[in-house]
């Protein structure tokens, strides 16, 4: 009998089995099989029903049945349906014993059989086994699917010969090789853990132990060993198996190799690739058998690639890598779990083993010729943009900011919606910073939101390249100026057609408006340019800003229907606050009233609504500070004080109310504080009591609140400016007012928010300017802080009450009421000393300028008000750091410090002062203030313009009236001067009086400043320790270059002795090589100095006694071998007193000299006498000479 195919054996095995029984039919013509199929169908016109199976026969009970528990019972027939005809015969069942008499069954044991269907089989016969199969135990190969074998060419089909390979397979057994399969296990022929030479003697010996046992027994005794070995052990035999496993197959390769294959790439080893097949499961390249399948004898490696497997690999931590961003635009770390999310990511680009698509690979997705594929890359750049605009990839990675530009400016041109959107949204994303939106949005309904910052890149290295070259190139201006940039290229022409032709989707228009919105923002010009194109104008105000309701709910649809759009009344809002000649451009050619004043006259229910009005009375407020639209305004009367109604009844400040109805009151009022101030007397008698009735109750709601947010203080901030607006015009006292105020200043309310103060403070806060997220060719308002804890500037925390602040001490100073002054005063103690303890930051911040103008309230109600001494000493200090923060645009309030504090002597404290009396002629001092007062005035030229409400006056918003050293701006400002090129002279009697008189102000100048640094560090050296003394040192060094005589003056030269001697005092901090501020180098400037000195010091000791400071063995060796060997003409007068020196003089003896270049310039000066004798030179030289030949005796 033929044997059965067993598990483990090939396709080749059951080919060989085929070839047997084959031969053995040929040879014996009575060669039976062990099972046979019987056709006992009827013939075709035979119709008779197969009979039925005679109730008398008893079979055998089957292996189903047995295994089902019905051993001691007789089975139940199997049913037929008597309905349908039969095309079967009986079903016989063949069992190894013989063949028992049916017997009817006695009683139906409820077992059911499935019955019947019709089949055009023979008869079933059920071949009984003697042992029991595990049917559950399939082995199969770790690819995940049955090997592929591939016959050898080289034998001819005649020959029906297979090469047998030892794989497991999932087959059958026959009964009749049972016995055999106990014997014919699948057993390895050699050990391939043993490698000595008693290797196969045990080796035969196992094979004939596991030879004597069953495949159950076999599995359990390997199931014992796995539990009772050691993992790592067990691991490692396996390792060593599959290694000289894979030799052994190469072996065998060879050995049966007929026709030579040809490789492009040869196969890689299996062990590289074992890893990963827990991540890839068709690792097919990896196969040891790979040159075995069909057509695989020519490997096409770039098509295998896309399913090859990858192997793992691991970033060195200090090590960069590329950055690879998923299709949000975020940056993904350099690897990740590869399941059905990320399994997206995963491409066959330079680095298939590592997730996402680096910069390189997504601007080639950008050029693509598929449209989807551009697409997908768009979108991967809006959002990298979008993450690096908020400061995300600060300090991580370094964005092509300018290549990203040009790529996203071209698709632009694109008419496809598809791709057009896409492309607008990454433009808006670069261009449109929207933290610095949504801060400056914030301010709405606050004082500061009136005013609208200048984001225009310096303009200064663009003018000095256009000098030097005809025409500079769009990619070198985009790296300085990228708004520049895109006005060069038509952007706004562009926007048209999008807007007017192409009629794109909601979210595009969006976009287009909002990148006008940041274009606008950038400068007078750019607004301008703006207002001045016609046809986009008359395309925003007919489609987007149209005279109609607002009160309907928002949806994409009322694009192009007729309906206004949030963001173009924005972008009006922003355009009518640059200047007067945009404003009124706005009004007389583009008609924005009319629809403005429907907005506003429209009732309105609906969030969408609310916000359209919001803007509305924002952009008639901005006009009225041009006095433009008054007359519209007025007739807009009766609605204003109906909405004014409506507030003060239904509208609360509350935590839990709405913070968007607060806002809405807070533009109705500052409406209301336009027309107060506009002088429009019509109005008076209905809005004032409305604006009493508001006061009271809100400032009650305020003093109650334990918690509040600033949002829904706007509403008090703009009626505390309606009441200073009626205080300043009206010149009345308001008695509701004073007692509201004074409830406030004693309520739980109040002292809620002092406590936030000081963490509400930008100067206070500590955050480095380095912390804040800036692009350098293009200007934001700093408000990304991702590096700090907070994520956001302090003064914007939703606790903030900075801005209410500023208002109410605004009003304090008006209403005159000292006593009451001075309670709310007390309540800023805390924060002022914190003030002047700290070092400042973000001064620079646009942000800041709110807490600028807080504290400068404070300061005018301290003066207007009796304070005490400690106060007036803490509001000096508070003043003197003020000075020097104020930006160009508050020359008035600089101006406003300098007259009544900075140079007011009576808020010098009587502790400051009496540190006068070290001085001589302190007494004097205080007799020369006005002097000193008007030499700065004069010098700083402060011009104190009226403010203006337009963006020219916020150009130079970062840029401070003074620098940090402010007190030494005089004799820095001579020095300049002198080292200008000299005009020629002119003779007569005329210009010698202007020279003279010239002369005489430079004396009074020098003087002047000369005290004001002298009393600044002996009363109040405290405010100076932020200047380096280094810093400090050279500004008086500098009175010596300033001219060629002038410190021989007796004054002069007095007070030049007493800067220096305090100086000095603190002569170990000197340090001449660390760079300076105002200076490029200190090595410049001591060479300068030293020519000063050999030309025009007159043996000067105290220009004598500066020149030697950098000369102390302390300091670097450079600037003693500079003075004794390039410039010893100075030698013969470099001499003072030792009393004048800043260190005694065994700091210049000590350390010995040790450098060989200098101690031979100290022999030539003394042997060529270049120095006198007894001078401090000569005892320097000298002593280190003498020092030098005592080492070299001691060494001979």
């Amino acid at each position: 009998m033929i044997k059965r195919p067993k598990p483990g054996e090939s396709e080749e095995d059951i080919l060989r089995m085929q070839e047997d029984y084959l031969k053995n039919k040929s040879i014996n013509k009575e060669f039976q099989p062990s099972a046979q199929v019987v056709n006992l169908r009827r013939t075709e016109h035979q119709t008779i029903k197969r009979s039925k199976a005679s109730p008398s026969v008893v079979r055998k009970p089957s292996k189903y049945a047995l295994s089902k528990g019905l051993r001691n019972t007789s089975e139940k027939l199997v049913q037929n349906d008597d309905s349908a005809p039969s095309l079967v015969g009986e079903v016989l069942e063949k069992n190894t014993d013989e063949t028992q008499d049916h017997v009817e069954e006695p009683d139906n044991d409820k077992v059911y059989f499935p019955r019947t269907i019709p089949s055009v089989i023979g008869e079933i016969i059920e071949k009984n086994l003697d042992i029991e199969v595990n049917l559950e135990l399939k082995p199969l190969p770790s690819q995940g699917f049955p090997l592929i074998t591939k016959r050898d060419p080289a034998l001819g089909l005649s020959a029906k010969y297979i090469v047998s390979h030892e794989t497991l397979m999932d087959i059958d057994v026959t009964s009749s090789n049972l016995t055999s399969k106990q014997k014919d296990l699948n057993l390895p022929k050699q050990s391939f853990l043993l490698t000595h030479k008693d290797a196969d003697t045990i080796h035969d010996e196992n094979v004939k132990i596991l030879s004597n046992m069953s495949e159950r027994e076999i599995l359990e005794e390997k199931k014992k060993l796995l539990y009772s070995l050691d993992p790592k052990l067990i691991e490692y035999m396996q390792t060593k198996r599959k290694k000289t496993e894979i030799e052994m197959e190469k072996l065998h390769k060879v050995e049966i190799e007929r026709e030579p294959i040809d490789y492009e790439e040869s196969t890689p080893d299996l062990s590289e690739t074992t890893d990963t097949d827990s991540l890839w499961e068709n690792d097919v390249l990896s196969h040891p058998n790979i040159n075995k399948w069909l057509h695989f004898n020519h490997l096409e490696t770039d098509k295998l690639q896309w399913i090859k497997g990858i192997n793992k690999s691991k970033a060195k931590s200090d090590e960069p890598y590329e950055a690879r961003f998923d299709f949000s635009g975020y940056l993904l770390p350099y690897s990740l779990e590869y399941n059905e999310k990320t399994k997206p990511l995963f491409h066959h680009g330079e680095e298939p083993h590592r997730p996402g698509y680096s910069l390189t690979e997504i601007i080639e997705l950008s050029r693509s010729a598929v449209a989807q594929q551009r697409v997908v890359a768009l979108n991967i750049i809006a959002g990298i943009l979008e993450h690096f605009s908020v400061g995300t990839y600060k300090n991580i990675i370094d964005i092509p900011i300018t290549k990203l530009f040009f790529l996203i400016r071209m698709s632009m041109d694109e008419n496809k919606v598809m791709i057009l959107e896409p492309a607008l949204r990454a433009m808006r994303n670069l261009l449109y910073n929207r933290i610095d939106e949504a801060s400056l949005d914030a301010l709405i309904g606050f004082k500061e939101g009136t005013i609208l910052p200048c984001l225009e890149n310096d303009k200064s290295e663009i003018e000095e390249l256009e000098s030097k070259e005809t025409e500079l190139k769009d990619f070198h201006l985009a790296e300085i100026d990228i708004i520049a940039t895109l006005m060069r290229t038509d952007i706004l022409q562009r926007l048209y057609y999008i807007l007017e032709r192409i009629k794109p989707s909601f979210n595009c228009v969006q976009y287009s408006l909002q990148i006008m919105i940041r274009l606008a923002r950038d400068s007078i010009e750019t607004a301008s340019t703006i207002i001045q194109m016609d046809h986009l104008m008359n395309t925003i105000t007919k489609h987007f800003i149209p005279s109609s309701s607002v009160n309907f709910l928002f949806d994409p649809s009322i694009l192009y229907n007729g309906r206004p759009i949030l963001a173009a009344l924005k972008l009006i809002r922003v355009l009518s606050l640059t200047s007067y000649e945009v404003a009124e451009k706005l009004v007389s050619k583009y008609s924005i009233l009319k629809p403005v004043s429907d907005y506003v006259s429209s009732g309105v229910d609906s969030a969408y609504g609310l916000r359209l009005q919001i803007e509305a009375y924002c952009i008639l407020s901005n006009l009225l500070h041009f006095n433009l639209g008054l007359e519209n305004v007025i007739s807009l009367y009766p609605v204003i004080s109906t909405t004014l109604h409506r507030h003060v009844q239904g509208t609360d400040i509350f935590v839990n109310s709405s913070v968007l109805s607060t806002t809405h009151a807070a533009v109705v009022l500052q409406l209301v504080d336009c027309l107060i101030n506009s002088q429009e007397n019509s109005f008076k008698e209905q809005i004032y009591p409305l604006l009493r009735e508001g006061m009271q109750k809100w400032l009650g709601q305020l003093a109650q609140m334990q918690a509040y947010t600033c949002g829904h203080l706007r509403t008090i901030c703009s009626i505390l400016n309606c009441f200073t607006s009626v205080i300043i015009h009206e010149n009345i006292s308001l008695d509701a007012l004073n007692a509201a105020l004074l409830n406030l200043c004693k309520s739980e309310g109040f002292k809620v928010m002092m406590n936030n103060l000081r963490n509400s403070s930008n100067l206070l806060s500590g955050i480095e300017d380095t912390a804040v997220h800036r692009v350098k060719n293009l200007m934001s308002l700093g408000t990304c802080v991702i590096d700090t804890p907070q994520k956001v500037l302090p003064t914007l925390n939703v606790a903030s009450p900075i801005p209410v602040l500023a208002s109410l001490y605004e009003l304090l100073y008006f209403t005159k009421d000292k006593d009451m002054s001075v309670l709310f005063l007390k309540h800023t103690l805390s924060y002022l000393k914190h003030f002047c303890n700290t070092e400042l930051c973000l001064i620079n911040n646009w942000f800041t300028r709110m807490e600028m103008d807080f504290l400068i309230d404070v300061l005018k109600l301290a003066i207007a008000s009796d304070v005490s001494e400690s106060y007036k000493d803490l509001v000096y200090m508070v003043a003197n750091k003020l000075c020097f923060i104020l930006k160009m645009d508050k020359q008035s309030e600089l101006e406003f410090l300098f007259c009544n504090i900075i140079f007011n002597k009576e808020w010098f404290s009587a502790q400051r002062l009496f540190n006068l009396v070290t001085l001589s002629d302190g007494h004097t001092f205080l007799s020369h203030i006005d002097d000193i007062s008007l030499c700065y005035s004069k010098v700083i030229n402060i011009k104190c313009e009226g403010a203006k409400s337009n963006l020219t006056s916020y150009k130079k918003w970062k840029e401070p009236i003074l620098p940090r050293d402010w007190i030494y701006i005089p004799i820095l400002t001579l020095y300049s001067k002198s080292q200008e090129t000299p005009a020629a002279s002119v003779a007569g009697v005329h210009a010698t009086k202007v020279e003279q008189q010239k002369a005489k102000d430079k004396e009074i100048i020098i003087r002047c400043s000369l005290e004001w640094i002298l009393f600044n560090e002996l009363c109040f050296s405290d405010i100076l320790n932020d200047i380096a003394i280094t810093d400090r040192f050279c500004r008086i060094m500098c009175v010596y270059l300033c001219d060629t005589s002038l410190f021989l003056d007796a004054n002069i030269k007095n007070l030049l002795s007493k800067c220096t001697e305090i100086l000095f005092k603190r002569g170990t901090q000197f340090d001449f090589d660390k760079p300076l501020e105002g200076l490029h180098n200190f090595q410049d400037f001591y060479t300068q100095f030293l020519e000063q000195f050999q030309s025009v010091s007159y043996g000067d000791p105290n220009f004598a006694a500066c020149v030697l400071v950098p000369l102390a063995q302390r300091h670097n060796v450079k600037w003693r071998k500079h003075v004794w060997s390039e410039y010893a003409g100075c030698l013969r007068a470099l001499d003072c007193p030792e009393a004048l020196l800043c260190y005694e003089l065994k700091d210049y003896f000590y350390p010995e000299e040790t450098d060989e270049s200098l101690l031979k310039s100290y022999h030539r000066a003394l042997t060529n006498n270049l120095i006198r004798p007894n001078t401090i030179a000569y005892k320097i030289a000298q002593h280190h000479f003498e020092c030098y030949k005592r080492r070299q005796s001691v060494i001979t």
